[in-house]
């Protein structure tokens, strides 16, 4: 081989070499994060063989990685500490969101996750529009990218929740979006000065009011829910018209004065699928009007659906209308897919899909197969404790109300009955529903119980009780109604985890994964660095 060949071929192994090395070591221009608040990972399985080809669940599973058992690996399973473990790789031992709402023991205060009195709120005069990530205490991994890129890269976030929008965007977020009570976009002086113009514009629709006269229909024709209950059943409230069966008159619902409401108004609008139609607007607008996936800097957008979440609590887990919202959903997630591939292409943008929580089933659906659970009210539990306090415990001491409220997981004493904390624990673990309670010192110093460990993973001491518990299986509380979550158990931890785009070739794993590693995986995909304050488990 002459030396011209030599040149040519050693030319040519530097070009090959230049080509491998940009495809193997390149960023994708734009990181999506879908939360879907309140999926169970068996909705994938029930809901399979009506996932149509386009759409988004069907397009993941098919044309991406699926880990089929990614579970939390804390407790309480709560949306504020999922999206924030999600967003952070971390447990809320470290990241400090340790519920939606907790008791503040150095302020003697009730604190919301988001909450922040020092910025103003945008688009709205709503006080609970004072939000920002401030009681998130880790940075996250739209965080690390937005480091990575010297700040170049854009990183927002949207949701219904303000929640699930600000802890997906970071702190170094340009915007993020959530609905207020009037179904407006709103965001707060954390962000930026003003609203921008597109969602000021999308405001003015007023897109929820109009949505709301159309109605809500069954996308299927109802033989073909046949894995749900039947449209009309005692596990549901009648919110339509002293009824629970579709077609919904929205209308109805957003002016009836009706006590089974959790929310007024338009806000009724959130748990049907007009507020996942108006999250997937306004990502739209996001990936249009901010320019995301369009340079070399990698962008990231958190996406958050919480309407199942709002309808798993209203209706149940097994009900009709959950299944039909996540028909909905999967052909609302196939045009952003269809979207992120026309503007950004499939091998320029990632994908991820997951749930901050699963729920529970409602206990009296499971009574009448003869399973003995039942749901509770928190007033009542708290009474219940007291009298079998006073009739268990041989002390001194008149201990008459030593429990002062329940909060999340937590038991919280009154002063004169913190002394005899560990005999209390005892006494009730004796009654229905709790099965095991800790003091804070076992919690602590959680050893090698694996219950424990999880409660430890879900612990600050500034925001404890003096006694933490788990509930039965499947006992809950909450109303007679709907689902809810909170708990340790599978039903609660485990959630889908889909991944497609760059650097993701098809395939599932059914080894075990805790949701602290799902942003490591993506990182790892889109040759990102790991969420700054990743641990190794």
């Amino acid at each position: 081989m002459g030396a011209t060949q030599r040149r040519k071929r050693g030319l040519g192994i530097e070009i090959v070499a230049g080509l491998l090395s940009v495809n193997l070591w390149a960023q994708p221009k734009l990181v999506v994060q879908v939360v879907v608040d309140q999926m169970r990972a068996e909705y994938l399985q029930r809901f399979d063989h009506q996932f149509t080809p386009d759409g988004g669940f069907r397009t993941l599973m098919d044309s991406g990685f699926s880990y089929s058992n990614t579970h939390y690996n804390y407790i309480p399973t709560y949306t504020g500490p999922g999206h924030a473990s999600i967003s952070t790789g971390t447990t809320p031992k470290y990241h400090g969101v340790v519920a939606n709402d907790w008791w503040d023991n150095r302020t003697a205060s009730e604190v919301y996750c988001a909450q922040d009195m020092d910025v103003e709120p945008l688009g709205t005069i709503e006080s609970s529009s004072k939000r920002s990530p401030k009681n998130l205490r880790a940075l996250t991994f739209s965080d690390g990218i937005k480091l990575y890129t010297n700040n170049k890269g854009k990183a927002y976030g949207v949701s219904i929740k303000d929640r699930g929008a600000i802890f997906p965007a970071g702190h170094m977020a340009d915007g993020a979006f959530w609905l207020d009570a009037s179904m407006h976009f709103v965001s707060s002086s954390y962000y930026m000065n003003q609203l921008p113009d597109y969602v000021r514009d999308f405001n003015g629709e007023e897109f929820a009011m109009n949505e709301m006269r159309r109605g809500w229909k069954l996308e299927l024709s109802p033989r073909k829910y046949q894995l749900s209950l039947e449209d009309e059943n005692p596990y549901e409230p009648k919110l339509n018209r002293q009824s629970s069966s579709f077609p919904y008159d929205l209308e109805y619902m957003v002016n009836a004065s009706n006590g089974a409401f959790r929310e007024s108004g338009l806000e009724r609008l959130k748990m049907t699928p007009i507020g996942n139609e108006m999250v997937l607007e306004m990502a739209l607008l996001l990936l249009e009007e901010e320019d995301l996936g369009d340079d070399e800097f990698t962008d990231f957008l958190g996406v958050s659906f919480s309407s199942p979440d709002y309808a798993g609590h209203t209706w149940g887990v097994r009900s009709r209308e959950v299944h039909d919202l996540y028909l909905k959903l999967d052909a609302q997630l196939g045009q952003l897919i269809k979207a992120l591939d026309k503007k950004v292409g499939r091998d320029q943008y990632i994908i991820y899909l997951t749930a901050d929580h699963g729920a529970s089933e409602n206990p009296n659906h499971l009574r009448n197969f003869g399973y003995d659970v039942r749901n509770y009210a928190n007033a009542d539990v708290v009474a219940m404790l007291n009298d079998a306090i006073v009739e268990g415990i041989d002390v001194e001491v008149n201990l008459e109300n030593a429990v002062s409220k329940i909060i999340n997981h937590h038991l919280y004493l009154n002063d004169w009955a913190k002394p005899y904390a560990e005999e209390i624990a005892k006494i009730v673990e004796q009654v229905d529903p709790f099965v095991h309670v800790y003091t804070t010192d076992e919690v602590r110093r959680p050893g090698n119980e694996e219950l424990v460990q999880l409660l430890h993973e879900g612990y600050q001491t500034r925001f404890a009780g003096d006694l933490i518990f788990q509930l039965q299986p499947n006992c809950i509380f909450y109303g007679p109604t709907g689902s809810t979550h909170g708990t340790g158990y599978t039903y609660d931890t485990h959630v889908p985890f889909l991944m497609m785009g760059t650097g993701v070739s098809p395939g599932s794993s059914h080894e075990k994964m805790h949701i602290t590693d799902v942003v490591d995986k993506v990182a790892e995909k889109a040759n990102l660095p790991y969420a700054p304050n990743s641990l190794i488990h």
